[in-house]
């Protein structure tokens, strides 16, 4: 940890859960914190850049599936991992200042 500060480890997992990064900047960590946040927002934007809704509308319509689901399935689990391991990383890191 970068500082003595006495975070709330529930609070922390809660924040990193509404966004990835804000649970590191609740416990000070702000090196860390923006290295979720930039790496959330870099691989948001991925995903959106891949999607074509209306593609994806006509899809949805006939049943056959978009061409580049398998791109879009690995940045949805990337999206998930870094979420979780944001939210486990702050509760942990609040945890272990506090001892």
């Amino acid at each position: 940890m970068e500082t003595g500060y006495s975070g709330r480890p529930g609070l922390a997992a809660l924040l990193s859960a509404l966004l990835p990064g804000l649970g590191q900047f609740y416990n000070r960590q702000w090196s860390k914190g923006g290295g979720f946040l930039l790496g959330f927002l870099i691989l948001a934007r991925a995903l959106l850049g891949s999607v074509d809704l209306q593609a994806l509308q006509q899809s949805a319509d006939s049943g056959v599936p978009v061409d580049n689901i398998g791109q879009l399935a690995a940045l949805m689990l990337l999206l998930l991992a870094l979420a979780v391991w944001s939210v486990v990383d702050a509760a942990r890191s609040a945890k272990k200042s506090r001892q």
